[in-house]
Formats: C-alpha cells, structure tokens, sequence
C-alpha cells in the first residue's frame, strides 16, 4: 500500500511539472531588450515598398514578418511568429537561436551576436 501511495505521487508530481508556458514578447518589447544591448541598433528598411528584405517563405513554418537588424555592426535576420511552436519548429529547422515566439537567424557562429542574443535577448539555441 505505501508504495502504491507513493507512486500515485511521484506520477501527480511529474504530471505538475513546474514548467509555465511563458508569454509571446511583443515588438515593443522585444525592441526595447535589444536596445539595452546595443543602443545603436539599426533595423534595415528597403528602399522600395516592393523590395522585400526578408521572406517569410523561406523559413518552414513561414513567419508572420521577419526584419534584418544590424546589432554591433553585424546583420541578423530576426523572425516573428504569432505561435511559440511554430517559432521553435523554424528554428529547429534553420538552426537558428529562439526567444519564445522570435527567431534569431543567421546568428550561429558569430560569437557577438551569440553573446548578444543569450544576454540581452534571453535567446537558446534550437539545435
């Protein structure tokens, strides 16, 4: 019987896990973690309305919309997504680092935009 009762609270236990799903960031804030890491940033915009500097298409799931930002004198393309699955699911398949519902591409391999991205961004790596 006591390790009936004690199995029965080892599943409630485990089945309770403490991890809380966290909020999406918004632009805003998203904008404003970055700013405290590089006040400097730049966020490219095309010279025409029918220029397109990143597409969405390119990444499976697509993103909503995605930016190309220049952090320390170094361009990465940085990807929004409505959904924190779809986000990580893009990331995984780019390897590319994920902050809940962003996705920091082409960051992998530059030691500065990596320290930037885990320190002021609250990124990982998804690969």
């Amino acid at each position: 019987m006591r390790y009936f009762l004690l199995s029965i609270l080892t599943i409630v236990i485990i089945s309770c896990s403490c991890s809380k799903k966290l909020d999406n960031f918004s632009r805003e804030e998203f904008l404003a973690m970055a700013r405290k890491g590089d006040p400097n940033l730049k966020i490219r915009t095309p010279k025409s309305i029918t220029d397109v500097l990143v597409n969405c298409n390119d990444y499976t799931p697509a993103c909503r919309y995605g930016y190309r930002v220049i952090v320390k004198r170094i361009e990465m393309v940085v990807l929004y997504y409505e959904d924190q699955k779809n986000a990580l699911k893009a990331a995984k398949r780019a390897k590319a680092y994920i902050a809940r519902n962003w996705v920091l591409d082409e960051v992998r391999g530059e030691p500065i935009l990596e320290r930037f991205s885990t320190k002021y961004l609250e990124a990982k790596p998804a690969f």
